[in-house]
């Protein structure tokens, strides 16, 4: 039979129903993640084997270091006084900042570690007495010796910082110690009174410039006041300084006379010219006795006007004569008025052009005044200010000589006070009483630290370097692997179910079936959601679940009301008929495929469609466009159509068949997939256009404990019926029955 062209059967170039919602696409595998809680859990008795052996080998390592290399420690303690900051304080100022008596502490301990102390403490002749100075026998020995175990440390919260050594002679420990530190101390002292002894000396070189500097400016001022021949009275006269003063003064009022009078004359040329007058010029003119007369005049003809109006109205004659002689008489007191104006507008141009003249000739003269007293004030101005900045150099020199004797002063007390040294020796080291090293409290907890920590490491590194996928979070670690469901191994099944491929049916109220369940709600909700009809169900191993996947998502479906059925493409090793009771020979898909007519099989109100006869089972023919179109014929007359696929690893038509359904599912077997190759099968789905709607995790181990485990048996005993269940978890009635 020739396949026809896909374009001839509608149903062959159906359009794809959309993508399952919230399924991710890109199959880029993400850093592994891991549980530190679930590791340690599951290895909780190695790793409490691995600590009681740590403690055997600390008590083991204790009695070898005892017998082989004991060592005795000493401590030498130092305080780092307060700075005295003044020869005269009563008091040393306290230290408050730990970090800078740290930060002081540590200065100190390297000094007393430095290699000048270490190598004139060991050239003692008491140091070659001892067991440890005769192993040592050169001194640069002994230095490098020390150099490598001298300890130095603070103690936090006080201003003491020590120092500690060890050795196998516990004699030894008090006279090297000890030793260091007495030449330390000594070697300090020396370097605090040579460097005080070169600041004493500094600052008395310096005096001795200064008060040679002040004999000098004495002298410049005596001949300075005898070039310039100024004296004492001289000196506090300040008459010409006054009389300068007040010149000025007198001239600024003048200038300022002057400024007005010209912006007064101004002000009244423009007036003249422009003939605009103010209120101030009205007010003037009015006080003329002829302009008063006239406005009388006018006043009395503007109320006889007024009582005419009143008496005889507008249009009377009388009011007529009235009016005209109203406006002559305004007339020529207007005309008077600007006469007037104009009139005393140039009386004061006059007055004000005189007054101009007087003032800048007097101006003049007092400029001339002030300058030749500024110059005779400036001369004598100049003799003072040189005399008071050589008289002023001059204290300035004494308060300099004064302050370096002072200073010579606070050094010499300062070198007398014992309080003045920054450190003091404390304590002495003695000769120790118990050995430092080794310590049975500390070597064994030590051991066992020590071998958990590296059984913990090897744990942790093992499980980071296990690409396999073991949890669900492994699942959730590769880029579009949507976790559908988790389906445990029956042996963590406290219902402790046969067999897990009817599960659904036959043990319903097992903990698998359950979870079969939930993964079946899972992907009704994606089917509802995107329109999905066709399911591929595919793996990557063989064993990896996907045909018992595939016939309790069938159950569960039907269970729900949905008409399914079961299509096994799995043509190498077919097992779909077998677990339903159907004669896996019977004709199926293979006859389908050839063009046949073939009725399903109902078992469990599902449609199972085998794999078909034996001879005719033709891998090929899956990766034909009949079976794209066998598969959308499917989805016509059922509602779920199942397909269940052979491995992928080993069944090349598998991801051709995923592409001719819906969507695809793929399980993932724990402990036996790697995350890479789940990866790349993703990849794979995409690049065949295959929509992939998620994953399931199939029999992951170690899942049976935490919560996994509660959740399981809560599971098992809801689904007892209440008959069956303790009567321990009914509740007590209170309430007598009837």
């Amino acid at each position: 039979m020739t396949a026809a062209n896909p374009s001839s059967t509608p149903s062959a170039t159906a359009p794809r129903p959309a993508s399952p919602g919230g399924a991710p696409r890109g199959g880029r595998q993400q850093a592994p993640t891991i549980d530190p809680v679930r590791v340690l859990r599951q290895h909780a008795w190695l790793l409490a084997g691995s600590a009681g052996a740590g403690l055997v080998l600390g008590v083991i390592a204790h009695f070898t270091c005892l017998f082989l290399y004991p060592l005795w420690g000493g401590t030498v303690l130092f305080e780092i006084r307060p700075e005295v900051t003044g020869a005269k304080d009563a008091v040393t100022r306290e230290i408050v900042q730990d970090e800078a008596i740290a930060r002081l502490g540590q200065t100190e301990s390297q000094k007393m570690t430095s290699k000048s102390v270490l190598e004139a403490a060991m050239k003692a002749p008491d140091i070659a007495t001892t067991k440890w100075g005769q192993y040592y026998d050169t001194v640069d020995d002994r230095v490098k010796q020390l150099e490598d175990t001298l300890r130095v440390g603070h103690r936090r919260g006080t201003q003491l910082f020590t120092v500690t050594w060890r050795t196998w002679d516990k004699a030894d420990v008090p006279v090297v110690m000890n030793r260091v530190a007495d030449t330390y101390m000594s070697m300090r002292e020396a370097e605090e009174n040579e460097r005080s002894a070169r600041s004493k000396a500094q600052f008395e070189s310096k005096r001795s410039g200064v008060e040679e500097q002040i004999r000098t400016l004495k002298a410049e001022i005596q001949d300075f006041i005898r070039k310039n021949g100024i004296t004492a009275g001289r000196e506090s006269d300040l008459a010409d300084q006054r009389s300068t003063e007040n010149l000025a003064r007198l001239r600024d009022d003048t200038i300022r006379d002057l400024t007005l009078a010209q912006a007064r004359l101004d002000s009244i040329d423009r007036k003249i010219a422009d003939q605009r007058f103010e209120d101030e010029d009205r007010r003037s003119a009015l006080d003329d006795q002829s302009i008063r007369a006239l406005e009388r005049d006018l006043q009395q003809l503007q109320v006889a006007l007024l009582a005419s109006r009143e008496r005889f109205g507008e249009d009377h004659q009388q009011v007529k004569d009235l009016m005209q002689r109203e406006a002559s008489g305004r007339a020529r007191l207007t005309a008077a008025m600007n006469e007037s104006m104009s009139r005393n507008l140039l009386a004061d141009k006059i007055n004000f052009a005189q007054r101009v003249v007087g003032l800048k000739s007097l101006v003049e003269k007092q400029t001339l005044d002030l300058t030749t007293g500024q110059k005779r004030l400036q001369e004598l101005t100049a003799q003072i200010s040189a005399l008071d900045a050589l008289k002023e150099q001059l204290v300035q020199k004494e308060l300099e000589r004064n302050d370096l004797q002072d200073l010579i002063s606070q050094l010499d007390l300062l070198q007398a006070r014992e309080d003045a040294r920054r450190v003091r020796l404390v304590q002495r080291a003695s000769t120790p009483k118990e050995l430092d090293f080794p310590q049975l409290k500390f070597m064994m907890p030590g051991g066992a630290v020590l071998v958990l920590l590296v059984v913990a490491g090897i744990l942790f590194l093992r499980e980071f370097l296990d690409q396999r996928v073991k949890q669900p979070s492994d699942i959730a670690g590769i880029g579009g692997a949507r976790l559908l469901g988790v389906i445990p191994d029956i042996s963590d099944d406290p219902a402790s179910p046969k067999a897990a491929e009817l599960v659904v049916t036959e043990l319903p109220g097992s903990t698998t079936a359950e979870m079969f369940r939930q993964f079946a709600s899972a992907v009704r909700k994606s089917m509802d959601a995107s329109g999905l009809r066709s399911i591929a169900v595919m793996t990557p191993h063989p064993a990896g679940g996907a045909t018992t996947t595939a016939v309790n998502l069938a159950l569960s479906l039907h269970a729900a009301g949905r008409t399914v059925a079961i299509v096994d493409a799995n043509l190498r090793r077919p097992r779909v008929a077998s677990i339903f009771g159907v004669d896996p020979d019977a004709p199926g898909l293979s006859d389908m495929l050839a063009g046949k007519s073939v009725e399903p099989h109902m078992s469990h109100g599902i449609a199972i469609y085998g794999p078909g006869t034996p001879d005719i089972r033709v891998y090929e023919r899956l990766t034909t466009d009949e079976m794209r179109r066998l598969v959308a014929r499917l989805r016509e007359k059922y509602q779920v159509v199942v397909v269940d696929l052979p491995p992928t690893l080993v069944a090349g038509e598998s991801l051709v068949v995923a592409d001719c359904c819906d969507a695809a599912i793929l399980v993932v077997r724990a402990m036996q997939d790697q995350r890479g190759l789940v990866s790349k099968f993703i990849y794979q789905l995409q690049e065949t256009h295959a929509v992939l709607m998620g994953t399931v995790l199939m029999r992951p181990e170690h899942t049976i404990g935490g919560y996994f485990k509660k959740n399981a048996e809560l599971m098992a005993e809801y689904a007892k019926p209440a008959s069956a269940q303790p009567a321990s978890t009914q509740p007590a009635s209170k309430e007598p029955k009837s």
